[in-house]
């Protein structure tokens, strides 16, 4: 016994001497006030649909703007849904339900209940659910509101219920490779996928779908969020962790969204589209390191990193993690993180941020900026760009700057990611908001305006944001000269246009700035009737402001440009009278060579897990068990809160596909073809919808509207036009839908509205209706009505670019 307790006291001072000692370490050279981002207190809420728990909404600490608030949808039927509370250690004193029209706009309905209980039952006439509405819930939560949003819609024909149990069933048996259950005969398999977990879809093969090898457990709990649900199809994403068989350790967590679109027909299920990526969660717990580098797994193979200039250091973001590893010292920190390995609770594993390097500077110092919607922490509940600086001697991370928004956290992201730079060693923050580019010293509370009413395509920065120009006097097509600036030390140089021309910024590649020229005489139409301004002149200048390559030429203009890697690619055309005509496009380089680093981002393949990357180190890494850092957050200063007037912007069009949000552009026709490419639907600002994928019926004939489709056809037959002959017919909003496909136009004319196709040589089609393999035009110039293929009236409009025109009412 004697001898038991000599020893028990002996683990024991070992455990006290390693606590101190990782104490020291994990707060080496820390003298500040410092804390971690603590726990999350908001109350959580979630519905019951058809048995599933769905929706699991995340709560807002201030009314967001409605109309960017269309993340998900519950299909509502018997006029009630089934709403669950999950408070924690919040009380909530009562609940505010309130229905709206999609873009917030309009109040229809406000309902409350006091003391809610666990589980609510809400109920809404059946004269609200005639369309689709917003859901706002406000929760009452100890002297606070909290708002928490959704979209409802009658879901009596939905199908809903024998969608979820097809998502719930191929879910399970995909997992559980359960053979013969219709698991491989949905898919759509074009041998083109590649070796690879990261990116499954419905064109994968059976054996990656169902995870190979990989033997995956789900762990913790599955987050279901149906994200669009009509008569025609349902979609739904899972979010959850799985536990796979490992290589280098014997079990690996990765984090998994898998999206699903199905519909019902007759009773007969149809996987229409299937898209799952997975990310290994990072965990230097286990082994990451091998001789080479630092292994990252399954991942995306676009890992975002920065190495120091010394090659000693590398800052990488992983599972939505940022790591950061010391070569010299053999230490790992994690810089940040809304996970908690230590808590499972269902609000850290919210995934509406993102995290983007800025800048590593000289020692090693890291600044960064997460967007988006904060879990937990002093922005708890609350959407915006945050902006950190991690002290690598100190070993800490202080917070600099919060820039809040009330958009939704990806339309957030998209808008703040513009441009938002911080340059620390002169405590200026730089920040593009409502058009207007700001520059703020920080110690001194100085606010600066650089430039105002930029629209897009009057600035552009660097992929590493460090760089800037933007037009400072005039409109894009009018301004005299462009300013370029590196945000980091400050310095600028001004461009000139030539005399009597124009210039626009167009992008950088390598740290050489790309500008184009145009002229006024130049200015000419499309054959669609749009107004352009090509450029006949295209230069690329060094940092020192020399001129390194130019196109120019006699017989054609640039119409955009496309600047990606090292390359610039010149989308062309050529004038013919008043009217311009697309041609091939044309490449240039620029002479500016990109820096290598000794530490570089590969893939490499095992049997198990197959295609992986790795932070590959030139000179390789001689010790694999680094210590592992947490750095906390610094108190003694209070960020600054950076608040900006919000102004209005042209037509905007929101693209959402795959169970999330794909961007926002400014060209209908643009929209398209990426809601296209993701099976996604196209809605307006007001949220109204511009296009769907699928959602038509197979054939169709445009009804009660042959008076219009006259006066149009005859507005074209007298040289007018099309976008202006739309615009004066047809009325609302006039869209441009050039470069889309005559297939995708069949979900307008399903919504009864005329589409105006324009060939090469300038004359005009009016779509007015289709079937399955065909569809009906009226000729603008004779008036005779005539159906030919999809593909045939493609190539007919193909010497347009396939330029379509319609009206969105």
């Amino acid at each position: 016994m004697k001898r038991r307790l000599i020893h028990a006291g002996i683990l024991a001072a070992v455990f006290v001497v390693a606590v101190i000692v990782f104490s020291y370490v994990t707060n080496r050279g820390n003298n500040n006030m410092t804390a971690d981002l603590g726990s999350a207190t908001l109350p959580s809420v979630s519905f019951s649909c058809q048995g599933y728990e769905v929706n699991y909404l995340t709560g807002y600490t201030q009314a967001m703007d409605a109309s960017t608030m269309r993340d998900s949808i519950l299909p509502v039927t018997g006029q009630t849904l089934e709403m669950h509370i999950q408070s924690y250690d919040a009380r909530v004193q009562s609940l505010d339900y309130e229905v709206y029209s999609l873009d917030g706009t309009e109040q229809l309905s406000k309902e409350s209940v006091d003391e809610p209980q666990e589980t609510v039952s809400l109920q809404f006439d059946a004269s609200l659910l005639t369309e689709e509405r917003l859901l706002l819930l406000t929760l009452h939560v100890d002297g606070e509101e909290i708002y928490y949003y959704t979209r409802i819609v009658d879901g009596t024909d939905h199908s809903t219920s024998e969608c979820l149990k097809y998502i719930s069933d191929y879910h399970v048996n995909a997992m559980g490779k359960v053979e013969n259950v219709g698991v491989g005969a949905a898919l759509e398999p074009t041998g083109e996928e590649g070796t690879n977990y990261y990116h499954v879809t419905i064109h994968s093969d059976y054996d990656h779908v169902s995870w190979g090898g990989l033997q995956p457990q789900v762990t913790g709990t599955e987050r279901w969020k149906i994200t669009e649900s009509n008569s025609t199809y349902t979609s739904v994403i899972l979010e959850y962790q799985v536990q796979c068989a490992g290589e280098e350790n014997e079990q690996d967590i990765h984090s998994v969204k898998e999206f699903f679109r199905v519909r019902n027909v007759s009773g007969t299920m149809y996987l229409l589209n299937y898209d799952r990526t997975m990310e290994q969660v990072f965990d230097p717990a286990g082994t990451v390191m091998s001789e080479k580098g630092i292994l990252l797994g399954i991942t995306d193979p676009d890992v975002p990193y920065l190495v120091s200039n010394d090659g000693t250091r590398v800052a990488f973001i992983q599972a939505n993690e940022l790591w950061y590893y010391n070569q010299e010292t053999d230490e790992i920190s994690l810089l940040f993180s809304f996970m908690d390995s230590e808590n499972k609770d269902i609000r850290n594993f919210t995934d509406e941020h993102e995290i983007r390097l800025l800048r590593m500077d000289g020692d090693g110092n890291v600044t960064f900026a997460v967007y988006g919607y904060m879990n937990r922490g002093a922005h708890e509940g609350e959407v915006g760009a945050a902006i950190y600086y991690y002290q690598a001697e100190q070993n800490n991370i202080d917070e600099k700057a919060f820039i809040p928004s009330n958009k939704s956290a990806a339309v957030a992201s998209e808008e703040l990611g513009k441009l938002v730079y911080y340059s620390v060693d002169r405590e200026m923050l730089y920040v593009l908001a409502g058009g207007t580019l700001y520059e703020i010293h920080m110690e001194k509370e100085e606010q600066t305006v650089l430039a105002e009413g930029l629209e897009e395509g009057q600035y552009v920065t660097s992929d590493d944001g460090q760089l800037a120009a933007y037009q400072t006097n005039g409109t894009l097509y009018e301004a005299p000269e462009v300013t370029v600036m590196d945000l980091e030390t400050g310095e600028s140089y001004t461009v000139q246009a030539d005399e009597g021309a124009a210039v626009r910024p167009l992008g950088f590649v390598n740290g050489d700035f790309v500008c184009g020229m145009s002229r006024q005489s130049d200015v000419g139409r499309t054959v669609s009737g749009e107004e352009i301004y090509p450029m006949y002149k295209v230069e690329i200048r060094s940092s020192a402001d020399k001129v390194q390559r130019t196109y120019q030429s006699d017989s054609d203009f640039v119409l955009s440009v496309e600047v990606s890697g090292g390359m610039i690619n010149l989308e062309r055309v050529v004038k013919s009278g008043e009217t311009y005509t697309q041609i091939a496009a044309s490449q240039i380089t620029s002479n500016e060579e990109k820096k290598e680093s000794n530490i570089s981002l590969e893939s490499y393949v095992t049997d198990l897990k197959e295609t992986q990357m790795r932070l590959t180190f030139a000179d390789g890494l001689a010790d694999r068990n680094p210590k592992v850092l947490r750095p906390k957050q610094v108190l003694y200063e209070q960020p600054a809160q950076v608040a900006f007037e919000e102004k209005a912007q042209g037509d905007v069009y929101y693209v959402y596909g795959t169970g999330r949000f794909q961007g926002s552009y400014d060209n209908a026709g643009d929209a398209v073809v990426k809601a296209d490419e993701v099976s996604g639907v196209v809605v307006s600002e007001e949220q109204k919808y511009v296009w769907e994928r699928g959602n038509r019926y197979l054939e169709y004939v445009i009804t009660d509207r042959d008076d219009a489709i006259n006066t149009l056809r005859e507005r074209l037959a007298g040289g007018a036009m099309a976008m202006d002959a739309v615009q004066e017919v047809l009325g609302g909003q006039t869209l441009d839908l050039t470069g889309c496909t005559t297939e995708e136009m069949l979900y307008i004319v399903n919504k009864n509205m005329p589409v105006v196709g324009i060939a090469g040589d300038g004359s005009c089609v009016i779509l007015i209706g289709y079937d399955q393999s065909y569809v009906t035009y009226i000729e603008a110039a004779t008036g005779n009505r005539t159906a030919i293929s999809y593909e045939q009236m493609d190539t007919l409009l193909s010497g347009s670019g396939r330029t379509f025109i319609s009206a969105l009412e």
